[in-house]
């Protein structure tokens, strides 16, 4: 007999709770400087100096799969600000700097990814001779005090587009949001696009799956001996200062896919990804193939494209065979 039984909902007080939360962000984002995600995500700019960056989060239901831990997209977002903002801080203390994903590597040690998040990242240096200045940095990322992720990135400095002027951000004077409230009354024609994304996304979340991993849509598909794809739609909530895919949100979608192409029972442990053009259009495409199928280990190769189909990132992760947990 098949089960018709309704998939459970949100308690109405957790879906208030998650809607308060988005209009904060939304509000939050008017102050010009971070992005949308960066402030839902509630971001703390612990220490932003030139010897290091340290920014960190609670994993709180706004972020949180439904399994309680953070999802990937806040994971590898936070890493990209901590290895961008100690870049910056090394090289220039103005606002206005802007700064590229040129590449980024992450390896996981499996550690739940569940409390407090803390990135500390440092800046190496910059690549001697290059026409332009490109640093270099180190992250570690520890939840729950336990060290969860080793990350390094690559950053080149670039000038804003035509027409558009950086603001400073949340750690540089005159960067931080005053807090203030909105209705949603208020809100202009881009911010309902956002809120309608958010809205839907508390109403599809259930026991099964969490209101984030709705918000960005990131449900790769496997099609069939090791391959995968995934299309994720664009928005307010995906983009970065400048409008283009925010670089950790362009690698979670990556790893995600390749974790579906992945062979079953083997976990994502370490990924590089090179950016090769700014995510633009109305959808990021991914497609992620097996190039090694091992008994213990498994390699993964994935594209993603943007407008036009241009190469947006490219990708290579390794994924261990795990044992199952005991039910003990």
């Amino acid at each position: 007999m098949n089960d018709k039984r309704p998939s459970p909902t949100l308690p109405d007080a957790a879906a208030d709770a998650l809607r308060n939360r988005v209009l904060q962000a939304i509000a939050d984002n008017r102050t010009p400087g971070l992005h949308f995600v960066g402030h839902l995500m509630g971001t703390n700019w612990d220490e932003v100096t030139a010897a290091q960056a340290r920014l960190s989060i609670e994993v709180a239901p706004q972020v949180a799969d439904a399994d309680g831990e953070a999802n990937l997209v806040v994971v590898t977002t936070l890493v990209d600000m901590a290895l961008a903002n100690a870049i910056r801080a090394r090289l220039s203390m103005e606002s206005g700097m802007r700064l590229g994903t040129v590449s980024l590597h992450i390896a996981f040690t499996g550690v739940p990814l569940a409390g407090c998040l803390e990135a500390v990242a440092h800046c190496e240096g910059w690549v001697e001779g290059a026409l332009t200045r490109q640093g270099i940095a180190h992250c570690r990322l520890s939840a729950g005090g336990r060290v969860a992720a080793i990350a390094s990135g690559t950053f080149m400095e670039l000038p804003p587009p035509v027409g558009v002027t950086l603001a400073p951000l949340p750690w540089q004077p005159g960067g931080r949001p005053p807090g203030d409230t909105i209705a949603l009354r208020d809100l202009d024609a881009r911010e309902r696009g956002i809120w309608k994304r958010a809205d839907e996304a508390i109403r599809r979340a259930d026991g099964r799956t969490g209101f984030i991993e709705h918000l960005f849509a990131q449900f790769a598909v496997p099609d069939g001996a090791g391959r995968a794809h995934c299309r994720m739609p664009m928005g307010l909530h995906a983009g970065n200062r400048v409008g283009h895919a925010q670089g950790g949100v362009t690698f979670a979608l990556a790893a995600r896919t390749a974790c579906a192409a992945a062979p079953a029972g083997h976990r994502l442990v370490e990924a590089s990804a090179w950016y090769l053009s700014p995510g633009e259009g109305r959808s990021l495409k991914a497609a992620a193939k097996v190039s090694r199928a091992g008994r213990r280990l498994s390699v993964v190769d994935t594209v993603v494209s943007g407008k036009g189909n241009s190469r947006t990132l490219e990708m290579v992760s390794s994924h261990c065979a795990c044992e199952v947990p005991s039910a003990g």
